[in-house]
């Protein structure tokens, strides 16, 4: 596939688009009452998106970049494996921490939680729609730009992690500390905001790459 050129500035359109997809939980806090678990229990289906973006980049790599198709379907198989357990067990322990009775027929039945949390507040689903739309246009750029070329799918899987581990443990400890002062408004607009200025990092440039070391790192040689 030839490359496309595409816009890479970091105050171009993807600062923008990441500003525009998180005005939405903003907007549900302060005009749609979403609650603190409706915001948390969103950025976490977001950490499920992007691992299905992953694995799709990381499969992509795997015809056209360093590692066949073969050993990017192992690779793929074993990062479902194990994200998906991650994101099982972090997924428990939101409902856990923040459900508040929405966890269904079982604690661990995260789909239905999902579900009965749309039903409940079915602005919500706009918030994922928009991460959803998001997650697509990033994937698409991957392919244009012919980053799946150069992309090493054992770097892209582990591409995901810092993001969710830095993150959701600021996100988890603030949400549970609004819990306990009975979720203001404001306390979770600073969760939004929080959660606003990590993506607006990562789409100039400044978080960890996919399929790149971060730029506090030095490459290889």
């Amino acid at each position: 596939m030839s490359d496309v050129e595409v816009p890479k500035s970091p105050l171009t359109w993807p600062v923008m688009v990441a500003v525009a997809v998180n005005l939405i939980p903003l907007i549900g806090v302060i005009f749609w009452g979403w609650s603190a678990f409706a915001l948390i229990f969103l950025y976490w289906l977001e950490n499920v998106v992007i691992g299905a973006r992953t694995l799709a980049s990381m499969i992509a790599s795997g015809f056209s970049g360093v590692m066949n198709a073969f050993g990017a379907l192992f690779v793929g198989g074993f990062f479902t494996l194990h994200y998906g357990l991650f994101c099982f067990v972090h997924g428990t322990f939101v409902v856990a921490l923040f459900g508040g009775g929405m966890e269904g027929d079982s604690l661990f039945d995260l789909a239905d939680t999902a579900r009965a949390l749309f039903a409940r507040e079915p602005n919500l689903l706009i918030g994922f729609l928009s991460i959803v739309l998001w997650q697509a246009v990033t994937f698409v750029l991957f392919l244009l730009r012919g980053e799946a070329r150069d992309a090493n799918p054992m770097l892209l899987m582990a591409a995901p992690y810092p993001r969710i581990i830095v993150l959701h443990i600021s996100i988890i400890f603030g949400g549970f500390l609004l819990m306990m002062l009975n979720q203001p408004v404001a306390g979770l607009v600073v969760l939004a905001l929080m959660k606003a200025s990590f993506d607006v990092a990562e789409a100039q440039g400044k978080g960890f790459q996919f399929g790149k070391p971060s730029s506090a790192e030095p490459e290889a040689r």
